[in-house]
Parts: C-alpha cells; sequence; structure tokens
C-alpha cells in the first residue's frame, strides 16, 4: 500500500512538472498569427480608401442610370452599393479586431518561465493601443456611412434644393478628413507594431536556440 502511495505521488509530480512550460513556442506561434490579422486589416482599410475614391464616380452613374426622374430612390443603384461595400469591409476589420484581441489576451496570459517580459508586454500594449484605435475609426465610419446613407436618400425626396446638395457633399468632404487622420495614426502604430512584434520575434528565437 505504501508502495503504491508513494508511486502516485511520484507520478503526480511528473505530471505536474510536465505542464510548467517557458512558454516560448507557445508564444512564437501566437506572435506569427498576428501578422496575417494585421494583413486582413489592411487590406481592408485599403478597400475602404478606395471606395471612397469611387464615390464621385459611382455619385455621377447614380444620376445618370436610365435617365431616372429620382435615381437616389433605388436602393440598388451604384451609390448605395458603394456604401454596402464599404459596410462589409467595416464588418470584416471588425472580425479581425476580435481576431487580434484572443492573440493579445493567449500572449497576456502565457505564464511561461522564460518568456521576454518586456518584449512581450511592449508588443501587447500596442496590440491593446491599435485595436482601441481600430474600434474607434469603425464606430465613427459606421456614423459616417449611415450619414451619407440618409444624405443620399434625401436627394429623392421632392423637397431636395440645390442646397441641400451642396451641404451633403461639403458634410461628407469634412468626414473623410477626419478619416484621414485616424488613417494616419493607424499607420503608425501599426509601423510601431511590426517593430515590437520583430522584436519580440528575435527575442523568443534567440531564447529557444540557446535551450537547444
Amino acid at each position: 500500500m505504501k508502495k503504491r502511495t508513494t508511486a502516485a505521488i511520484m507520478t503526480t509530480a511528473l505530471f505536474l512538472s510536465g505542464c510548467t512550460t517557458d512558454g516560448i513556442a507557445e508564444a512564437t506561434k501566437n506572435i506569427k498569427e498576428t501578422e496575417p490579422i494585421e494583413e486582413a486589416i489592411v487590406t481592408q482599410l485599403n478597400r475602404v480608401t478606395k471606395q471612397e475614391k469611387g464615390l464621385q464616380e459611382a455619385f455621377e452613374a447614380t444620376l445618370s442610370k436610365d435617365k431616372a426622374e429620382k435615381p437616389f430612390s433605388d436602393k440598388e443603384s451604384t451609390i448605395f452599393k458603394n456604401i454596402d461595400e464599404r459596410k462589409s469591409s467595416l464588418e470584416a476589420i471588425e472580425a479581425s479586431i476580435n481576431e487580434l484581441d484572443l492573440k493579445r489576451k493567449s500572449l497576456v496570459e502565457n505564464d511561461g518561465t522564460a518568456l521576454p517580459e518586456k518584449e512581450i508586454d511592449s508588443l501587447t500594449t500596442s496590440m491593446k493601443r491599435i485595436s482601441t484605435s481600430l474600434n474607434d475609426y469603425t464606430k465613427h465610419y459606421e456614423k459616417n456611412l449611415a450619414e451619407e446613407e440618409k444624405y443620399f436618400q434625401s436627394l429623392a425626396s421632392e423637397e431636395a434644393t440645390y442646397q441641400t446638395l451642396t451641404d451633403g457633399m461639403t458634410a461628407i468632404n469634412e468626414q473623410d478628413a477626419t478619416n484621414k487622420e485616424q488613417l494616419k495614426k493607424l499607420n503608425e502604430q501599426f509601423e510601431q507594431l511590426r517593430i515590437q512584434r520583430k522584436e519580440a520575434q528575435e527575442q523568443l528565437s534567440s531564447l529557444s536556440e540557446s535551450k537547444n
């Protein structure tokens, strides 16, 4: 009986020892997986920018569509398709933000015994910062799109005047300027994220090699 108890204790000790890891492999994997997430976000941001540039063309196409008397009353018109495309891009960005947050959480909760804390902390802080900025961007942009949609729909009203047209375009141009400022900030944060990711990867690689 005593021998069995001793064996059980030894087995438990071995099991607990096996559960303790340096965390390097897991951290390396999670950091590597942030790269395609970042690429997906940047792709969608570029898509939104491209769609913005096509807004004037979409506006003109809607005006000339079949020479309709009220072209902006048709939800299938080019201008509303442009808005819907940007909505889809924002949804894709939001999904990627959630993925990035999950990777950050995994890095924060990694209790490995040999992790380069300084580099990991800097990286996760940068990830948190960019997630916050992206959330601010998408929420602000969603509001802008709702106002754009309302504006273009108003052009189908019999009460719409030339002033309605010019006021709306002025508002859109102001929103565009704000969006550009947000994108400039995001570009800087992405650049910082890449630097900190590289530093963390290099430290993890060095630690991994030193153990071999």
